[in-house]
């Protein structure tokens, strides 16, 4: 009986899903992302019928398939890109890392004109944030301002691929390395952008 109930629920919701996404314009972009269809809201569906509102099996299955398109090693989901950069930058004040750990009073270097979400993490912490100017077209730092604004003091580099446009990622983590710090890629608004065929969110030590 519950699984006949079930699957009369699961297949309701999948013909809405897909008469709702039948009814959006085909030349507008939903400024709230409404783009589901019916095999999204079944499964959504479906986790709850199945008692799980947080993580659990679609969960898992968005990490490895997550790992694979970006091609990353690991990945661990959080609630909104805003945490995942509290999350990478507090990880990197860890009594783990040693002398290479981010202290209070620590700098670090970032953009003048960024997500506040990404300089946030710097302020709540007690570490100062270094800003450095963007160009305009890119509205990213360049490589050369980032290595100008980096002192003794400099213990990571905080920088967002601005709208999706790639920083110079690949020179600045090369710069990083060769300075013994960090660099956190928020890459939120570049999922499936590239550098020289490489897919943004690989180039930091921390990415989100």
């Amino acid at each position: 009986m519950a699984d006949a109930e079930r699957s009369k629920i699961v297949s309701a919701v999948r013909k809405y899903g897909e008469k709702f996404k039948a009814s959006l314009p085909a030349n507008k972009a939903p400024v709230s992302g409404k783009v589901f269809d019916g095999e999204e809201l079944a499964g959504a569906v479906e986790a709850v019928l199945d008692g799980w509102w947080t993580e659990a099996e679609y969960c898992a299955q968005f990490e490895q398939g997550l790992e694979k398109f970006v091609g990353t090693k690991f990945c661990q989901t959080v609630n909104s890109g805003s945490s995942a950069n509290l999350v990478a930058f507090n990880s990197l004040a860890s009594q783990k890392l040693g002398e290479r750990r981010i202290k209070k009073g620590d700098e670090v270097v970032s953009v003048a004109a960024a997500f506040p979400t990404t300089v946030n993490p710097i302020i709540q912490y007690g570490a100062t944030p270094v800003f450095v100017d963007v160009e305009l077209g890119t509205y990213n730092a360049s490589a050369a301002a980032v290595e100008d604004a980096i002192t003794d003091k400099t213990k990571a580099i905080f920088l967002a691929h601005t709208l999706g446009n790639p920083f110079e990622a690949d020179k600045i983590r090369k710069l990083a390395d060769e300075k013994g710090i960090w660099l956190v890629e928020d890459a939120c608004d570049a999922l499936g952008s590239k550098l020289r065929g490489k897919m943004a969110g690989n180039f930091g030590h921390f990415s989100t």
